[in-house]
């Protein structure tokens, strides 16, 4: 691993403090420390995947390839192998989220809608095959390679928005939706779960955009924290049938604006095109202490004219620039303990946690094409 020669320390401070009496009275704030980096010599789009801290291994995805890419801490892409397509130990067209280390790291695991499949480090299939249903639940939104899936005793608990048979200008299709999914390894069966709750904002009886619904979920002591999608609000439930509501706690972001759909009869069930300037929750994750999500906090409509008219990326580039996305600390019971912006150098939506260190994605250089991805160790830290 290349060592930094500096330490970049980020201080904020507190913006929203709610809780307990410690944590709770405005003397506490965080502040995201990077303590390494990773260079990889790669030229291209990637997603970041995976990283085992203890065998020095990082797994990616080729966002034009498709393929896995298998890194060390050094920077070296070791392995590049491909798995999607027409082939005998293929996972199929698309993965349903980020593969993950096994817990030894020498292997590691995809799931699609096809099965769940287990691969050495050098591409061998070792153990998966095929879902054993007769008529699979058709899951909303685009494939994505970036969403992490969680293993609970024998079975993999996955985000799973389901679209359903109904069209989504329909009331029926708010009232069957659900948000996540069981894939039992053993009995190769695929169980979703999870409706929407009635005070929702996605049941205000408009229609919405399946991209605006999918969820942001982790796990931590055997509880399940949602956010749905760009609905400023999280969820606790239990990892237990019949998954009880245990708390809801609404978020308040005076600043924060989302898209409350559109009218049913306005709405197209056949196309997927997300409100660019609506706010949006990008990544949720748990520590030992605290939860964590990323979020775009949106543009109001008063604001929007600058980005009118401007080329995608210059768009997208200069929105993240005048609205950065930012994150929230949480407690374990979902009182907000910290607000703050995220360093442009981190990017919001690809990171996660491992051995108790924050791994970030750096973003993608909108104005000037590199041969190399960037990955960077974070410490979160109390003051």
């Amino acid at each position: 691993m290349r060592q930094l020669l500096f330490l970049l320390t980020v201080s904020f401070g507190i913006l929203a403090c709610k809780g307990n009496e410690s944590e709770s009275s405005g003397n506490v704030s965080f502040e995201l420390s990077i303590i390494d980096s990773i260079r990889i010599d790669y030229l291209g789009m990637a997603n970041l995947m995976d990283v085992h801290p203890e065998s020095k291994r990082i797994l990616l995805m080729s966002s034009q390839t498709r393929e896995f890419l298998l890194a060390d801490f050094n920077g070296n892409i070791l392995q590049s192998f491909s798995k999607s397509g027409d082939m005998p130990d293929s996972y199929g067209v698309f993965p349903l989220g980020a593969g993950k280390f096994d817990p030894d790291g020498t292997s590691f695991t995809v799931i699609s809608n096809q099965g769940v499949y287990t691969y050495s480090l050098d591409g061998k299939l070792l153990i998966g095959g095929k879902h054993q249903e007769n008529e699979m639940p058709s899951f909303a939104g685009r494939a994505s390679a970036d969403q992490e899936f969680y293993w609970l005793k024998n079975k993999i608990l996955t985000v799973g928005a389901g679209r359903g048979v109904y069209p989504r200008n329909t009331p029926e299709f708010y009232n069957a939706y659900t948000s996540l999914a069981w894939f039992d390894t053993l009995e190769r069966k695929v169980v979703s779960f999870l409706p929407l709750d009635e005070n929702s904002l996605f049941k205000n009886g408009k229609g919405h955009d399946i991209a605006h619904m999918i969820p942001r979920m982790t796990v931590s002591n055997d509880q399940i924290y949602v956010i749905q999608g760009i609905e400023p609000a999280m969820k606790i439930y239990a990892s237990e049938p019949p998954y009880t509501l245990i708390r809801k706690i609404n978020f308040d972001v005076p600043d924060y604006f989302v898209n409350e759909g559109e009218e049913m009869k306005s709405v197209d069930p056949r196309m997927i095109n997300p409100d660019v300037y609506s706010g949006i929750f990008e990544n949720l994750k748990a520590t030992d202490d605290y939860v964590l999500t990323s979020f775009f906090p949106g543009i109001p409509e008063t604001q929007r004219a600058p980005y009118e008219g401007l080329p995608w990326m210059e768009m997208m580039s200069a929105m993240r620039k005048d609205f950065p996305p930012r994150m929230l600390v949480l407690s374990k019971d979902g009182e907000v303990v910290d607000e703050f912006v995220l360093p442009a150098n981190l990017r919001d939506k690809q990171w996660l946690i491992r051995d108790g260190q924050l791994w970030f994605f750096k973003p993608t250089n909108l104005d000037k094409e590199e041969d190399f991805l960037t990955i960077y160790q974070v410490k979160l830290s109390k003051n």
